[in-house]
């Protein structure tokens, strides 16, 4: 019975060998597979983070290109709009020294006359300060009919028809109606290093 025990214990132990041996084996399967699945999954994180952080910077450079460009666009509007105040202050300037504004209000006159194409004046409308200079430019361009001044004209002259149509002529106007345009020029001689 002895010789029985001893092959039944050789047999229960090597048995316990081989389970052992396939659990260890098992056992690094497991192990290795959760160590690939790891690697994948810190990879993952790794390039999800990385994008992330790619698309973060994206749109920090975005923003920062918006900001940049939208201080530009105010700085451009800003030395555009000083200019037109500058250019109004000369205006006004020009306009309180007599000896410079008759000859630009007779121009004025002139062409505004022009616009009437030929139709009989029933008024000269100026501003109370332009009353004087502007009768004698009326006399001057022959026109007959009475200077009345009004509060809402400066800096030029409006003419009113016998047939009710009316032709405006101010420096404020013709300033008023070219700023777009010199706008654009304004802005490019203003920056145009900025451009080159």
């Amino acid at each position: 019975m002895a010789d029985l025990s001893t092959l039944l214990e050789k047999e229960a132990s090597a048995e316990i060998e081989a389970i052992l041996s396939e659990a260890r084996e098992r056992a690094s399967e497991i192990l290795a597979e959760a160590r690939s699945e790891a690697d994948t999954l810190v990879s993952a994180r790794e390039r999800a983070a990385k994008a992330q952080r790619e698309a973060a910077l994206v749109r920090a450079r975005s923003a920062a290109q918006l900001e940049a460009s939208s201080l530009r666009l105010n700085a451009q509007h800003e030395g555009v709009q000083s200019v037109f105040e500058a250019v109004r202050s000369k205006l006004d300037a020009l306009l309180g020294d007599a000896g410079a504004y008759a000859p630009v209000f007779a121009k004025l006159l002139s062409q505004a006359l022009e616009g009437v194409g030929g139709q009989e004046i029933a008024a000269v409308q100026v501003a109370a300060d332009d009353r004087e200079m502007a009768e004698k430019a009326a006399r001057a361009a022959g026109v007959t009919a009475p200077v009345e001044t009004v509060d809402d004209i400066r800096g030029g002259v409006r003419l009113r028809t016998r047939s009710r149509s009316i032709v405006e002529n101010t420096v404020y106007g013709r300033l008023e109606a070219l700023q777009g345009e010199l706008a654009s020029e304004v802005s490019r001689a203003l920056f145009q290093t900025e451009a080159s």
